[in-house]
């Protein structure tokens, strides 16, 4: 067996352990190609974290303001240390597709995506909302 295949199997078992997968359940995430494809560039997924930034903040009930950052962990999950401590429901619900698009961006071998940029749901105050706020993604290394 090659390095470069000891290498995915261990990604493969460490993925496994994680989920808690079956052996049966593993099998048959295995066998969708795509899947495959994005165990094999796992590397490009670990080397950067997503970054949200909140780019235009206007009376926002979380208090944020532009310059605040959420961080996205490879597997999807907030990094509560890198995120402002409030975390609104709407703010999450809109960057999730943004998340989505870095991700694919990673599985297509990149680290930048097109449209970039989302807003929050609330429509501020004239519209009958309460505040609003403009949010980009990126990619930046890890450390």
């Amino acid at each position: 067996m090659s390095d470069d295949t000891q290498i995915i199997e261990k990604r493969w078992r460490k993925f496994q352990e994680m989920v808690g997968y079956t052996y049966e359940e593993m099998a048959v995430y295995r066998s969708n190609p795509r899947y495959v494809k994005a165990m094999e560039n796992t590397p490009h997924f670990v080397k950067y974290k997503v970054v949200i930034e909140v780019v235009e903040a206007h009376n926002c009930i979380a208090g944020y303001k532009a310059g605040d950052k959420f961080t996205v962990d490879p597997v999807g999950l907030l990094v509560a240390e890198e995120c402002p401590p409030k975390l609104c429901v709407a703010a999450i619900h809109a960057f999730k597709p943004l998340v989505s698009k870095m991700w694919q961006a990673f599985y297509n071998d990149s680290i930048s995506v097109f449209q970039d940029t989302v807003r929050c749901p609330d429509v501020g105050v004239r519209l009958t909302g309460t505040g609003e706020i403009v949010m980009r993604v990126y990619a930046v290394p890890r450390e």
